[in-house]
């Protein structure tokens, strides 16, 4: 298998970090001739990343499917647990983060590089706002995401956060993760887990030679 990625997407980030966590030795590749290019859009359904090249050769895209094969395939060191309610709040946490975090952030650049400039930090701030007071409700006050183990949403909240934490500045609030008291006391806890934190690393060093800024 080979996992097609960018050290500078939100949505690779949660794959390599379960890939870390469960000790797979796959394959982790940029997209071969460029996101852009028609190889890789030949190769996979959608063109985006992240997308995992199977075994058989089809491409399966799409983070959340991504992450929910690969622990399913690979069953050692599931990073879901075994009961109803508790894959439904790991479920949460995923969803919650992808629309109330990812979302806006993914958009906030959409929109700065169309020129909107203060509308787009306005709105992808408002948006922010909106989604870590819902992920503050529903994450669990000691320990990682959804309790005592790491799962899922902890693959994809923590590098979200850091996301946050990183732009916040340029939205003009730096303050917008740590009114939100539960989220900035989970971060560092995350942040040690040994696969966050190599995912963590990535974005850094991936955000630093880009040279992207809001200005």
């Amino acid at each position: 298998m080979i996992l097609y990625s960018d050290d500078t997407s939100p949505y690779c980030a949660p794959v390599r970090a379960a890939i870390y966590a469960k000790g797979l030795g796959l394959a982790i590749e940029p997209p071969p001739g460029g996101i852009k290019s028609a190889e890789y859009k030949a190769l996979s359904i959608t063109g985006t990343i992240p997308a995992l090249k199977l075994d058989d050769g089809s491409v399966l895209p799409e983070s959340a499917v991504i992450l929910g094969y690969l622990d399913e395939k690979f069953p050692e060191n599931p990073l879901r647990p075994a009961d109803a309610e508790g894959r439904a709040r790991v479920a949460l946490v995923q969803r919650l983060t992808e629309q109330g975090v990812l979302g806006p952030l993914v958009q906030l650049f959409h929109d700065f590089s169309a020129g909107l400039g203060d509308a787009a930090r306005d709105k992808a701030r408002e948006a922010l706002t909106v989604g870590l007071t819902r992920l503050e409700a529903v994450v669990a006050a000691e320990g990682y995401a959804c309790g005592p183990d790491f799962t899922l949403a902890d693959c994809i909240l923590a590098p979200a956060l850091f996301g946050v934490i990183a732009w916040a500045p340029g939205l003009g609030d730096p303050e917008l993760l740590t009114r939100h008291h539960r989220l900035i006391g989970y971060f560092p806890r995350a942040a040690a887990h040994p696969a966050i934190a190599k995912v963590l690393g990535e974005l850094q060093t991936a955000l630093a030679a880009s040279g992207v800024s809001l200005g």
